[in-house]
């Protein structure tokens, strides 16, 4: 079997909530206690044997990012980097497909750098683990209060047997639908998706097809929830991995400093 070893990260995002950080500089390198976001994510990246990384980015960021590579040689020598690039903000699915023709036919990797992972395990060595049993897309979940459901994408569920062998710790389950930002009384769970994903071909060719028959692509008119919610119709099978570790938010200034705070207090 194939090893997992490309990784898609979608850096175009133009940062509007983390302003006025984002000003000068992309979100994916404003410094989270000394160091850019992206740091923890490609560190991540090379304990989970990644190989392959491709930025997909805004072009105007390209020499921040040309800049920053050069200055992590040493700790990022190991990675071959790809740049892609994302014109307009059309959604993350549309992001990911930018960066097809390194995927080709390969399971690959996707992570975002707002969602910072604190856990025993790198996620990306999990999520890995679990495609390799299951030979299918697995994303990552985390369980939130039901009145904070209406700010993300929450999945429908049924829970699993674990398949033998040695499995991450954490509930694993088949996704069945997948429903963006519902208020709480209508969402199918509390688990909502967040920055991890390991996707299939398959996806990769779902969102061609969608991109294909949209005449104009306005904004986030193609995120990657719409790729999988094809693959449940066409009787593909998607799973969630609700892992045990600490979410550090840093999609907002005010979320940022939390997870500054957060740090600052393990690391003592």
């Amino acid at each position: 079997m194939k090893k997992i070893t490309k990784l898609i990260l979608p850096v175009a995002g133009i940062g509007k909530r983390m302003r006025p950080l984002t000003l000068r500089i992309p979100k994916a390198l404003v410094p989270l206690n000394g160091k850019p976001l992206l740091d923890y994510i490609l560190e991540e990246a090379l304990e989970s044997g990644i190989r392959d990384v491709v930025l997909v980015m805004s072009p105007r960021h390209t020499d921040h990012f040309a800049r920053y590579l050069k200055s992590r040689k040493k700790e990022f020598g190991n990675l071959k980097f790809y740049f892609r690039f994302q014109e307009r903000p059309v959604g993350n699915g549309h992001a990911i497909l930018q960066a097809a023709d390194v995927i080709g036919k390969d399971a690959f990797a996707v992570r975002f750098c707002d969602d910072v992972i604190v856990a025993k395990t790198p996620v990306l060595a999990s999520l890995i683990r679990l495609y390799e049993t299951y030979r299918a897309p697995v994303l990552l979940l985390e369980r939130v209060p039901k009145n904070k459901v209406s700010r993300y994408g929450v999945v429908g569920i049924k829970k699993v047997s674990k398949r033998s062998g040695k499995l991450p710790s954490g509930n694993i389950y088949r996704v069945t639908e997948i429903v963006e930002k519902p208020k709480a009384r209508l969402a199918p769970s509390n688990l909502i998706i967040i920055g991890g994903y390991v996707l299939t071909p398959s996806i990769l060719r779902n969102l061609k097809k969608i991109s294909d028959s949209l005449p104009v692509a306005g904004f986030d008119a193609l995120p990657l929830a719409v790729a999988l919610q094809v693959e449940f119709i066409i009787g593909g099978r998607v799973y969630g991995w609700e892992f045990q570790g600490k979410r550090l938010d840093c999609g907002t200034v005010e979320s940022l400093d939390r997870a500054e705070e957060f740090l600052r207090k393990v690391r003592r």
